[in-house]
């Protein structure tokens, strides 16, 4: 189990990393369904509490799902939206080195 939790973490920060593209899109006009993605990445990170219960006694995992929520349902300025999607990165990559990954150091 914690080689697939490891696995949907990491996952699941590139999906949430996603969200910065997918709004500077958006705002250039072109339509890319965000507002779709978001009700998905709604869907999976409420999910995953009950896929790996561990996750629903985390704070920061649960920081996560209400950040997103958030997002899907508040509009919000683009400086907001940001420091939500990178404060919920890192709050992935924490719990992911707390379950046993190796953070990535890139350029060390």
């Amino acid at each position: 189990m914690e080689k697939q939790l490891l696995h949907y973490l990491e996952h699941l920060r590139g999906d949430i990393w996603k969200l910065l593209p997918m709004r500077e899109a958006e705002m250039m006009g072109i339509d890319n369904h965000l507002g779709d993605y978001l009700e998905t990445l709604v869907a999976n990170v409420s999910g995953a509490t009950t896929t790996y219960p561990i996750l629903a006694d985390q704070k920061q995992f649960l920081y996560v799902i209400n950040n997103i929520q958030y997002l899907n349902k508040q509009p919000i300025r683009f400086k907001r939206w940001r420091q939500i999607v990178l404060n919920s990165t890192q709050s992935i990559d924490n719990l992911y080195v707390l379950y046993g990954g190796v953070k990535d150091v890139k350029g060390k």
